[in-house]
């Protein structure tokens, strides 16, 4: 399985240059240095810019000649103007104001920067390196040793002049640059990408000027749909500014790599153009006779794809590049990494072709969140100890080639069952892919649609495989089928036998936890209560597993004599056992109590302390073991509590709770009386032993996962005491940082802390990538985004109901206190951490998320209307806007 690490963005942060075209004088200055003296190594001395634009000319690609002023210049004009005080000062505290503290704070910085002496030695270097390239016209960019970085381009954030004329107006542009540095752009997307402030400095780099015909942007891969085996090109009239600012709709190419051809082409008019005036740019109108000509033959367009080649073989991965055209010749004028591909799967050998994995963290949890190192390890042992069963040669997580962790996310390599497109609308359609996530289901089927050739060329394993390993297979799945008999024959039994099933295993974790005193006894033993609970677990769920869908069955059977089946809607509400609705109960009326006696919610609050200790256990994202638990930070439950007070929901909460219960028995009466009514008596016993079994035992579905938080709960403390132990012993800076390792590692007794490190700035990179549900081994990634028509969005009806309200977009449970009573919640998907405030929602959109999700099942039991599956929600729906959601058909309309 691919490890856990940082190169899987986009590989090198390097990129090249052809040489330089205009020559250069070589000489060595303390506050500049020529292009073609720089390489890689000079970063530091140069920044991002600076250094790719050196190695591409020494690697001989047509780069502009011209130099760049050193981050040493930078540091000398900010020490000679006492500048970094003023900075520390002016953005203490200033990101915690939000966007306007830190706006404020930007633009005092830039006055400082602004009012600032460049001091006379800088000016004059900046004057030698100015007259050995001829004194001419210049480009002027900015070139920070934080950009370009592995998932942070930091693109458009720094300032860049073109067509600057003279030594004194060189001057005053370089200011600008530095300034730059602090801009509320910059400022602000350090702070999102976790990127602090300090030792930062800024290069400038002084290129000559190319007064471009035409130009435009090169991308070696594919931006919009990830696709590594594309290019994108855009090309208009005049230098590149109208392009990079928005201001026109280049022409565009996509261009297949690897056949070195063109796949698509696309004319567009081209109204307005960037050219030079005496001192900087303007953009002026297009001539009418050339806003429709295309900017670019065949011919050429094969010549920058050729290029693009070169560049992105030099620098090892895929590259946005800037090119520019004059008096017939191409010119690169500077290139960087294309930070916001996802990561791609890495190959299998004896594995190759087009492949499709899935988001396993999207389609069984609804997280879209990276998992953290130790989270992601402790996932895959789940996963390792069914497929040892299978395969005696699964020793680790490295030989699941089927399952890898990629961007931090765990994925499935379905390919191998999806050979035989006979089977493909039942195997999607029918099974766990479209019970869990329905969009992605449709998205699936699209991709394979599109890729009919390719994925059906091959012969799948699967059937040889399952045969060579026919006894293990059996020893697997008969457990669980002789489980699903007795289940299906004894279901209230079966509810018992499964509760103490998982009871004995947490208990049995528990105890024995207590008795570990090594760090290899802990580590042995996390690994296999790990594999007891899963092994048992299988066999476990399968006790309850057959009445899962008897509503579905009950149904069926029964629809052709009744008039109306909405009343099986309703035998789905407020079920008992279910530990998910009574954690929120529960929480209602600890808020009850507290609001009563007139006390605040604390963690002092003999309730609060009672809830905590029966679900403490639990956290936001709970299947990784790397996020706190809510016994750790009780402040998300106190807050949560708090609202119920503020709001006077919880007794609606509990009423509608109980009303639900009630509603439930009554349809179940109203149904098996409709049926004797028609005649069919007989059929009105079996149905109501369905539809009473199914209230007496789904509740339970969410029961394997209360468990298995309970179990991690345990596994989660003894990693702490192994993170403290090897903090004492200087192998680790924190005790938590335990968490952004793996087993492995400790167990190679290498000192951690480089580890730890590189694996927390991984998992932040991670942390802001959008990932996508289905992932392709070229790199396309699909989302599966719903469509905006007449105001109305569609995804899929998962609780019945029809509410009007405000919009409420949440990106965490934590941000619950933006909620009021009646809002609607918007969010990418949830888990158990938020279903404690659905009591106060009027609807919910999820963009994930299915019929049996555990928002799905929650809701309905609330008789919260519900739609899930809406692609791009967060983003097409506005915080605070009226919407209607309709849990009937699916349809979420924008009312403002």
């Amino acid at each position: 399985m691919k490890r856990y690490e940082l190169k899987d963005l986009n590989g090198s942060t390097g990129e090249a240059d052809y040489g330089n075209v205009a020559g250069s004088r070589k000489q060595k200055d303390f506050y500049t240095r020529m292009l073609d003296e720089i390489t890689k190594g000079d970063f530091l001395d140069v920044g991002g810019k600076g250094a790719n634009l050196g190695e591409m000319i020494n690697s001989g690609l047509p780069v502009p000649g011209g130099f760049v002023l050193l981050t040493a210049s930078y540091r000398r004009f900010v020490e000679a103007n006492g500048l970094e005080q003023i900075i520390n000062i002016l953005l203490q505290g200033a990101d915690q104001d939000g966007p306007q503290g830190l706006e404020e704070a930007a633009l005092k910085i830039q006055g400082y920067f602004e009012e600032a002496a460049v001091p006379d030695d800088i000016l004059e270097a900046i004057g030698r390196a100015y007259e050995s390239i001829g004194n001419v016209e210049v480009a002027v960019r900015s070139s920070a040793t934080a950009e370009d970085l592995p998932g942070t381009s930091f693109a458009g954030q720094y300032n860049t002049y073109l067509n600057v004329r003279g030594i004194d107006e060189l001057s005053r542009t370089v200011k600008h640059c530095w300034a730059s540095l602090w801009n509320y752009r910059a400022l602000s997307y350090r702070v999102k990408q976790n990127i602090g402030h300090g030792d930062l400095a800024h290069g400038v780099v002084v290129q000559k000027m190319i007064n471009a015909e035409k130009s435009g942007i090169l991308f070696t891969a594919n931006p919009v749909n990830g696709r590594r085996d594309q290019m994108l090109l855009s090309s208009s009239w005049g230098l590149g500014e109208a392009i990079v600012g928005g201001e026109v709709t280049p022409d565009q190419w996509i261009m297949d790599k690897e056949k070195n051809a063109i796949l698509e082409e696309r004319a567009a008019k081209k109204e307005v153009m960037t050219v030079r005036k005496e001192n900087g740019v303007e953009f002026v109108a297009v001539a009418p006779g050339m806003q429709e000509q295309v900017t670019l033959n065949r011919d050429e367009v094969l010549h920058l794809l050729d290029l693009g080649h070169k560049v992105e073989r030099y620098f090892g991965s895929p590259q946005d590049i800037e090119w520019a055209y004059q008096d017939g010749k191409y010119f690169l004028v500077q290139t960087r990494p294309i930070t916001s591909l996802y990561p791609l799967p890495e190959p299998v050998k004896n594995r190759g072709g087009l492949r499709i994995h899935i988001n396993m963290n999207i389609l069984s949890q609804g997280m879209q969140e990276p998992l953290t190192p130790m989270g992601e390890h402790i996932f895959m042992v789940n996963v390792v100890g069914p497929a040892k069963l299978f395969d005696r040669n699964i020793k680790d997580e490295d030989d699941l080639w089927w399952c890898q962790s990629v961007g931090g996310r765990i994925f499935l390599d379905y390919t191998e069952m999806l050979r035989d497109e006979k089977k493909w609308e039942k195997m999607i359609n029918n099974d766990y892919i479209s019970d869990q996530d329905p969009l992605a289901a449709s998205a699936l089927l699209q991709w394979l649609e599109k890729n009919r050739e390719e994925i059906t060329a091959g012969k799948s394993i699967i059937v040889p495989y399952m045969l060579k390993k026919l006894i293990p297979t059996l020893k697997l799945f008969w457990p669980m089928g002789a489980a699903m008999a007795y289940g299906t024959m004894f279901p209230l039994k079966a509810r018992e036998k499964a509760l103490a099933g998982w009871q004995k295993v947490v208990d049995d974790t528990r105890a024995g936890a207590g008795k570990l005193r090594t760090i290899s006894e802990k580590l042995d033993y996390i690994d296999e209560r790990l594999d007891t609970f899963i092994k048992s677990g299988w066999s476990t769920l399968s006790l309850i597993a057959p009445s899962f869908r008897n509503v579905e069955k009950a149904e069926k059977m029964a629809s052709r004599y009744l008039q109306d089946t909405a009343d099986f809607r309703l035998v789905e509400k407020s079920l008992p056992y279910n530990s998910t609705t009574e954690m929120g109960m529960d929480m209602m009326r600890t808020a009850k109590a507290l609001d009563e006696r007139g006390e605040e919610p604390s963690i002092e609050a003999p309730e609060v302390i009672a809830f905590l200790e029966k679900y403490g256990h639990r956290s936001v994202e709970e299947v990784d073991i790397g996020i706190p638990r809510w016994d750790e930070e009780p402040e998300y439950v106190i807050g949560l509590i708090k609202s119920y007070i503020d709001n006077q929901s919880y007794e609606q909460g509990l009423e509608n709770f109980y009303r639900g219960a009630e509603e439930a028995e009554a349809a179940i009466k109203r149904i098996t009386a409709q049926l004797e009514e028609a005649g069919r008596k007989k059929l009105a016993v079996k149905v109501e032993r369905l539809l009473r079994n199914y209230r007496e035992v789904f509740g339970l579905r969410e029961q394997s996962k209360f468990a298995l938080t309970q179990v991690y709960h345990v596994v989660r403390r003894l990693l702490i005491e192994i993170g403290e132990e090897l903090k004492s012993m200087g192998m680790l800076d924190e005790a938590l940082d335990i968490f952004y390792v793996h087993t492995r590692d400790i167990r190679s007794g290498v000192n951690l802390k480089e580890i730890a490190a590189a694996n927390k700035e991984a998992y932040n990179c991670f942390m802001n990538m959008a990932a996508p549900r289905l992932l392709a081994s070229t790199g396309e990634s699909i989302f599966a985004a719903a469509e905006e028509v007449d105001g109305c969005l569609t995804g899929i009806p998962v609780s019945a109901g029809v509410y009007e309200g405000r919009a409420r977009i949440l990106y965490s449970p934590e941000e619950s206190s933006r909620l009021e009573k009646g809002d609607i919640l918007v969010t990418r998907g949830t888990n158990p951490a938020w279903t404690p405030m659905f009591l106060n929602l009027g609807a919910i959109v999820m963009e994930s998320g299915g019929p049996i999700s555990h928002g799905a099942v929650v809701a309905r039991e609330y008789g919260v209307p519900a739609v899930v599956g809406v692609g791009e929600a967060t983003n097409l729906i506005k915080d605070g806007q009226m919407i209607r959601v309709n849990g009937e058909s699916g349809q979420v309309t924008l009312l403002d």
